[in-house]
């Protein structure tokens, strides 16, 4: 992985990691009468929970004064980063705690920063969590600070292929995967499947964390074709073509950002291919969306609405 980044969590039996980002913007770390507060969800009941909280500003680490809660469970009372960073636009802490014994079960989870220093911002909040599963794969999270300047090409498993989920800060930077870039500025968030394993970075950048799954065989790959379009609905094949299922999948007709009909699939199974039938007025529609989920991570793709010959 880049440097900088630790790894915190390896696991190879049956599960997978996700990594859950509060809402990206930086808080000012001016008051503790004024903390950072975020909300984020929890599935299932986690073997492992990691809580990272990444700081951003001028001060010296001994001037920042915080408490951290949990659930309103105090988790820290002292100011003790375990990665450090300094660059051109300022210091960089990255601080990371198992917080396991607080998340125990699926639901909403609190998350507080109570901080108080000049300048300075919590730059971003997340939760790692381990969670059981009957597929088996391999789950690593890596967390810190790396600065990323240049072109880095990563390949993160040997075989397989991959899920990766990341958190960093962007400066114009750009995070490909199959040669297709994306633009990243600001404190950013992606997820990515990685058929070949291969992700490509370039600065400059920050990475705060890394979550890799790895899995064995054909990834899951859910693809659509339009079989026919009549008034008051639309016929397709939606194929299956990977070794793993993909669940709760919701197709949506759309007249412009507008969904004017619906349908919620669930399960498509590896290798299936279901012939669908999509109710909804079609006059003036111009697309379907087509969301599902594999491991905890989920995947939008978007088919427009010309017909097969």
């Amino acid at each position: 992985m880049l440097p900088g980044l630790e790894n915190y969590l390896s696991d190879d039996r049956t599960g997978y990691a996700v990594l859950t980002v509060g809402p990206l913007n930086p808080h000012a770390c001016a008051s503790f009468e004024r903390p950072a507060r975020y909300t984020v969800s929890v599935g299932g009941n986690p073997e492992k929970s990691l809580l990272l909280v990444v700081l951003r500003g001028r001060e010296r680490e001994e001037d920042i004064s915080w408490r951290v809660y949990v659930n309103e469970v105090k988790v820290s009372r002292a100011f003790k980063p375990q990665h450090t960073l300094a660059a051109q636009d300022g210091l960089y802490y990255a601080y990371v705690a198992d917080v396991s014994p607080v998340v125990r079960s699926s639901g909403t989870v609190e998350l507080t920063i109570r901080c108080h220093a000049r300048d300075t911002f919590v730059e971003a909040v997340g939760l790692a969590t381990l969670l059981p599963s009957a597929v088996p794969g391999r789950a690593t999270v890596y967390a810190g600070v790396s600065k990323v300047e240049g072109e880095h090409s990563l390949r993160v498993a040997e075989s397989g292929f991959s899920l990766l989920s990341m958190v960093g800060r962007g400066e114009g930077g750009e995070v490909s995967v199959c040669g297709t870039p994306k633009r990243v500025s600001g404190t950013f968030e992606l997820s990515e499947m990685l058929a070949d394993n291969l992700v490509s970075l370039r600065g400059p950048l920050k990475v705060y964390a890394a979550v890799v799954n790895v899995f064995a065989g054909r990834p899951p790959e859910l693809s659509a074709s339009v079989v026919s379009v009549e008034p008051e609905r639309v016929r397709l094949l939606l194929a299956n073509s990977g070794d793993y299922p993909v669940e709760n999948v919701d197709l949506r007709l759309l007249r412009g950002a507008q969904a004017v009909g619906r349908l919620f699939l669930g399960r498509v199974k590896p290798r299936e291919t279901a012939d669908v039938v999509l109710d909804g007025p079609t006059p003036g529609a111009t697309a379907l969306k087509i969301s599902y989920e594999f491991s905890g991570h989920s995947f939008m793709r978007t088919l427009r609405l010309n017909p097969s010959p």
